[in-house]
């Protein structure tokens, strides 16, 4: 129900969505990009030490938990609060991906024959501590790294430092590739030209758009109409590999005494806040939800229905500094306090901001780990005969994620982020371990693995429907847009020729290449010789996905060249930025689609 407020604030989101780069913190990019992995016997692993393996490459159980220390520690940095709930599960995921992607390009620099020199380890350390060294306190002036403090520590004879420089010359052959990686992408000077024109030439333009005929004038889509569709839009539905899941999903069974336990004492802090003590405090003392510390403040604007039908006319109706009663949210209970209120916005009415009380339902560990041990057998059940018909055999239900890729994941494992991975890597109709998440236990199973590629047309023949037919409501309304055509052939102003078929045509004033006007969306390339026009004519009529489109430029301001040496650098600067991030998106991807990763983190979990 309400995931925002139990997942905390924003972290989550951000964190999910963001893969932080890494090599043990030497360096950071902050691309959108999510790892996969594979799973193997856990057992094992817990006694070995080894957690997995990228190319055969291992991953140990310190190296892991050494990862998952240090995000948590750059969280606190960015956020200045730990991890909780959901935040910390995601920190975990995030360290995972990082040691794989460390593995990756540390055997991507030894493949090309990187070195570490001493001279570069010796500067390297000097001038760009690893962050491991830079974050400790002994190094720290009022929270800020002291250059001073560290280079005497550098020189001095009684320390140690032999660690961090093996440390240092691990790292630097994946740093070196790095840079190889970024000097290799250029932008010419025809480029930034273009870039430029395209940010500063500005058109003043009329447009008229004959839409297209209305959905009840035109016959549904015979199979050949699919077909065309299908091959003419193909580049819109291609992706990179993509899984589906099917899961099945437990939440962690509570019994009534623990909930009757969580609900009175969140009641008891709520009786307490409206006798006068400070919420915050409370809040601070007792909360387990995010930001707790800061008094439980969630900073972003709500709508009431936001917090479910049975609460939200009971926190509509709230005014400012009033606490609400405890509700459920899943095995949480919680209450609000409105901190803010705006005025009310019809239809939606008024926003609220609030502060919570988060009380953990505390599930007896007895009880989970006999539901742990009921699933692992289902597992093993699964294993043989399939986790579909092994759940159906306890009267259990599954269900089947979305299609999904390395560049997203699942709403259905947002519980169990780490079976996203897994599954990325998994093998046809393999069955996962049992993972254990903050309020869930979870098994799936790879349904089906779709290469990279366009999409297969029964896969997305509703969309190729959809498309057919608007093409055919876009024909549709072509002798519309011939008889404005022929007005204006036979001499009418392109105001007039809109107007006897009943349309206005639109003044568009400021126009960019860079920036286009969303009622152009439907066709660029129109928008594009507009700008290549002649002043005064009238072009079309130029065929849209969603109609016909006339235009007459009516003035074009180029931009002032003289301003071009004063932003080169900035424009420069963005476009690298940019082009740096596609192609190393890209390569990233390449790299780990072609690895072999094998994931035993569930050997961690369990009861």
């Amino acid at each position: 129900m309400l995931r925002f407020l139990r997942g905390a604030t924003h972290h989550t989101k951000t964190i999910w969505w963001v893969l932080i780069f890494l090599t043990v913190g030497s360096f950071l990019l902050g691309f959108v990009f999510l790892l996969g992995s594979g799973l193997g016997g856990g057992r094992t692993a817990r006694r070995s030490g080894v957690l997995g393996s990228v190319n055969g490459q291992r991953i140990t159980v310190t190296e892991y938990q050494t990862s998952i220390a240090n995000q948590r520690e750059s969280y606190k940095r960015q956020y200045g609060v730990d991890p909780a709930d959901r935040d910390e599960s995601m920190v975990e995921v995030q360290a995972w991906r990082g040691l794989v992607m460390e593995k990756l390009m540390d055997q991507e620099a030894r493949r090309l024959g990187i070195p570490a020199h001493d001279k570069e380890v010796v500067l390297t350390l000097e001038s760009s501590p690893p962050s491991q060294l830079a974050t400790q306190p002994v190094f720290q002036t009022d929270g800020k790294f002291d250059p001073a403090k560290y280079q005497a520590a550098l020189h001095d004879p009684k320390n140690n430092w032999g660690p961090f420089e093996e440390m240092t010359r691990q790292q630097l052959p994946v740093k070196k590739l790095q840079e190889r990686l970024m000097s290799s992408i250029k932008i010419s000077q025809a480029e930034l030209l273009d870039a430029f024109h395209d940010r500063y030439d500005k058109a003043n333009i009329t447009v008229v758009q004959v839409p297209a005929a209305p959905d009840s004038t035109v016959s549904s889509p015979t199979e050949a109409d699919i077909e065309r569709a299908f091959q003419q839009h193909k580049g819109r539905f291609m992706s990179d590999q993509r899984v589906q899941l099917e899961v099945l999903v437990q939440p962690k069974q509570t019994g009534d005494e623990e909930k009757r336990a969580a609900r009175e004492l969140a009641q008891s802090l709520v009786n307490r806040a409206r006798g006068g003590e400070d919420f915050a405090t409370l809040c601070r003392d007792y909360s387990e939800g995010p930001n707790a510390d800061k008094g439980g403040v969630v900073d972003r604007w709500f709508q009431p229905s936001e917090f479910g039908p049975e609460m939200a006319p009971k926190i509509a109706a709230m005014k400012v500094g009033e606490v609400s009663d405890p509700f459920p949210d899943g095995t949480r209970f919680v209450a609000v306090k409105v901190t803010e209120k705006s005025p009310p916005a019809p239809p939606a009415g008024s926003a609220i901001k609030v502060a919570q009380i988060v009380i953990k339902v505390r599930p007896n560990d007895a009880t989970v780990a006999d539901q742990y041990g009921q699933l692992k057998k289902l597992r093993d059940r699964a294993s043989r005969i399939g986790l579909g018909r092994a759940a159906a055999e306890r009267g259990l239900a599954t269900m089947r994620t979305e299609w999904f890729d390395l560049n997203g994941s699942p709403q259905a494992l947002y519980g169990i982020p780490e079976a996203a991975d897994w599954g990325l890597s998994a093998k046809l109709n393999e069955v996962s371990q049992v993972f254990v998440g903050v309020d869930e236990l979870g098994i799936v199973q790879v349904a089906a693995i779709r290469p990279a590629g366009t999409a297969p047309r029964e896969e997305i023949t509703d969309a190729l429907r959809q498309l057919a037919r608007l093409d055919a409501r876009v024909t549709k309304a072509k002798p519309a847009a011939d008889a404005i055509a022929t007005a204006i052939a036979g001499g009418s102003t392109l105001e007039a020729a809109a107007k006897g078929s009943g349309l206005m045509a639109s003044k568009v004033e400021g126009l960019t290449r860079d920036r286009p006007d969303p009622r152009l969306s439907g066709a660029p390339e129109f928008m594009g010789a507009l700008f290549h026009g002649t002043p005064g004519k009238v072009l079309g009529p130029v065929r849209g996905i969603n109609g016909w489109y006339f235009g007459r430029l009516d003035q074009l301001t180029p931009a002032d060249t003289t301003q071009f040496a004063t932003m080169r650098s900035n424009l420069t600067t963005e476009l690298l930025q940019r082009r740096q991030q596609n192609f190393l998106i890209g390569y990233l991807s390449t790299v780990r689609n072609k690895a072999h990763v094998e994931d035993q983190r569930a050997s961690l979990q369990g009861y």
